[in-house]
């Protein structure tokens, strides 16, 4: 397994690994400088997590950072474990994008891969049973690594998706212990994105629900990251919307109100012109890029 890293650690081509452990004895290191996840498709082990010790069988799933420790140990000859490493180059705004919708496992992920970030262990663990679609996902994974001869592919990264989406979608079910470290700059970039790509409906209430903390928490989180309320920050982002569509297209007026989150087209003009310095129709005359 060293050897393998090793390799994988000196392969610039290479961003995802994946190893099958079995039939070890003694007690099992993953230390590496890599996102991880450890599946145990078979048997048992004695897992020590930040040198914590637990018991875990086959279905459970340990995602973690590269700040985790992690050590295991087999309880039996029947043992199997995968475990999948990522750089984090793995982590590209396209695949980002696509599990923006997992706010748990995207804050996860953004922060693991962030530079800056603070040297904190993050872990999540699950216990499915293998007769649960992440035994198949995780097998899939295996599957996708091993055929591409571990090198990045998209077919390889759907694999990564569905495991992923499939994580959170029965968080509330499988997941039995996680740390409770939490970053702001990463929460509030995970906001920030997600009011952007729902900009037409975005509520401070819809966002309370959604990532489960009070309005007012929310709002004051917001102000100490932006240096703006939510409502100035929410208003700033539609009107700058209402320019790119006045600009780039055809679109009516009335089109564009529906499409960045207004009704009331009276308000938005005066709105407008407060921001701008001139009404939507004059700035369209002026900055209008002819196709």
């Amino acid at each position: 397994m060293i050897e393998e890293l090793e390799e994988f650690a000196n392969n610039p081509n290479r961003e995802i690994a994946a190893l099958v452990c079995q039939n070890t004895s003694g007690l099992l290191t993953y230390s590496a400088p890599y996102i991880r996840i450890i599946y145990v498709l078979s048997g048992k082990i004695s897992l020590y997590l930040d040198n914590k010790k637990s018991i875990y069988k086959e279905g459970s799933l340990i995602l973690a950072n590269k700040w985790t420790k992690i050590d295991y140990q087999e309880l039996s000859d029947e043992t199997v474990i995968i475990g999948f490493y990522f750089k984090p180059e793995y982590f590209d705004d396209s695949l980002l994008s696509q599990i923006i919708e997992e706010p748990m496992l995207y804050r996860f992920f953004v922060e693991s891969i962030e530079k800056d970030s603070e040297q904190i262990s993050h872990f999540c663990i699950y216990q499915f049973t293998i007769l649960e679609d992440t035994h198949f996902y995780a097998l899939l994974l295996l599957k996708q690594v091993v055929k591409m001869c571990y090198f990045n592919n998209k077919v390889t990264k759907a694999a990564f998706i569905l495991l992923i989406v499939e994580l959170s979608h029965h968080s509330e079910e499988y997941l039995i212990l996680k740390d409770s470290n939490i970053s702001s700059s990463v929460l509030i970039k995970e906001i920030l994105s997600y009011i952007e790509n729902n900009i037409r409906t975005a509520s401070l209430e819809e966002l309370s629900t959604k990532f489960y903390f009070h309005p007012n928490y929310l709002s004051s989180l917001i102000k100490h990251q932006t240096g703006l309320s939510y409502s100035t920050w929410l208003t700033t982002y539609r009107i700058k919307h209402a320019k790119d569509y006045l600009t780039q297209t055809n679109l009516s007026i009335q089109e564009i109100l529906g499409k960045i989150g207004y009704s009331d087209k009276t308000y938005f003009f005066k709105l407008f012109k407060t921001q701008v310095g001139m009404t939507p129709g004059e700035y369209r005359k002026q900055n209008k890029i002819i196709f």
